[in-house]
Order: structure tokens, then sequence, then C-alpha cells
């Protein structure tokens, strides 16, 4: 069951009002016992949610907090700045690189994410009404998703911090720099689906003393929250 819903996920996407997700219709086509069904799933909504369980962790993107192509570019970064980021000047330039070398490629690996989508349409659907199987289960389901995936970026901004020599400013956790980022991104992607010549034109513009770059908007707004949020650590 499980298996026949994630591929037609996959190819139809998720309705907001999980219409493609008809138990009857999933058992037919799943070629199972309808009564094994209805022992293990006792209404749609207990289904969904073991759905959007599986489709979650089976995404190796939503596991690391970041899909593979930007870890690794992150990482790379990360270590390639441990040992020449000792001047102010240098940690400032190492971080606009990774987030020019990040933030585009980043915002079209999260539109192309099955879980991406998946989480977009079940939080549109929560918010069209009563109508919406499982609704306070799903709410509660996406929030520890997202408590999950957040603290995976967390980590990750805690590496980045400590290669490049930053701190986060008091009152501020690395928690809240990835609600922030992760903000920046869902906001941007969305506008992206009506836009994306306006969002992925390159803007020219110079963010540091090495002058002007071609940089995708999602990447000046990410390098704006960033500086916002951290400041350097004394040496």
């Amino acid at each position: 069951m499980l298996a026949t819903a994630i591929d037609r996920v996959t190819a139809e996407g998720l309705h907001l009002d999980f219409a493609n997700l008809e138990l009857e219709d999933l058992i037919r086509a799943a070629g199972v016992p309808r009564s094994t069904v209805f022992r293990i799933w006792p209404d749609r909504g207990a289904f969904i949610g073991d759905l959007v369980r599986a489709l979650f962790a089976a995404d190796p993107g939503f596991q690391a907090g970041f899909d593979g192509e930007t870890l690794a570019l992150l990482e790379q970064t990360i270590a390639g700045s441990a040992t020449g980021a000792d001047a102010q000047t240098e940690r400032e330039a190492a971080l606009r690189a990774v987030i020019h070398r990040t933030a585009a490629h980043n915002i079209v690996a999260v539109e192309e994410s099955l879980t991406w989508r998946t989480y977009r349409s079940l939080t549109v659907a929560l918010t069209s009404g009563d109508a919406v199987p499982g609704g306070d289960g799903i709410r509660a389901l996406l929030g520890e998703l997202e408590a999950r995936y957040i603290e995976r970026m967390a980590a990750v901004y805690v590496q980045l911090n400590a290669a490049l020599g930053l701190r986060m400013r008091q009152g501020l956790t690395e928690e809240d720099l990835a609600v922030a980022v992760m903000a920046v991104i869902d906001g941007m992607s969305d506008h992206r689906r009506i836009d994306p010549a306006g969002v992925d034109r390159p803007r020219i513009v110079a963010l540091g003393p090495e002058g002007s770059a071609e940089w995708h908007l999602a990447g000046v707004a990410v390098y704006g929250v960033y500086t916002a949020f951290t400041e350097s650590a004394p040496r």
C-alpha cells in the first residue's frame, strides 16, 4: 500500500484534499487484502500519516538537512576554510563563497524534491478547511518532521560557523538561523514557481571587497540573513 501510494504521489503529486489517495482505490491498485489494510490503518488519516513518514524517511536530503550536492559543497568549503580563515576579511569572503555556491543550487534541489512538494501540499491542505483527513495528526507529524530537519540544518551551521570563525549573536541560536534560512528558501521557491525568470535572473552585486559578481536572488537573501544572525568570534 505504501509503495503504491508513493508511486502515485511521485507521478501525480499530493492533491490538496488527498483525493488521489483513497484507500479503496489504493487497495485495488496494490492487490492486497482489504481486511488487512483496515486492521493496520483504520482510516485514511492514519494511512496518510504513515505515508508521509515513509516519504520523509526515504529522502536522503531530509536525513542530512540538505540534499547531497549542497552538503558536499558545504563540506568542501568548510574543509578549505579550516586553515585559511584567520583574518576576518578571509572569513567573510569564505562565507560569501559558500552561500554563492550553494544557494542557487539548493533552491532548485528543494523545488524538485518530492518530500518538499509533499510538505508544501500538506501545509496548504491544513489551512484549507476541515475536510483534510487526519488534520490534527498531520499537523503534529509535520511539526515533528520539521523539528528534526531544523536540528540537522543547525548542526551543519555549527560546523560552518566554527570553520569560519563565527558565532551566533547574543539571543540567537543555530536553530533560529535554520528556521530563517528555511523560510527564505521556501518563500523564494514558492515565488519561483510563479515567476521563475524573475527569481533566477542573475543579479550583479558587490557584497564584499572582491567586487561585483553574479548572484542568485536567494543567495543575496540568505547572505543577508546569515550576516544578521552571526558575528565574528573572538580569537
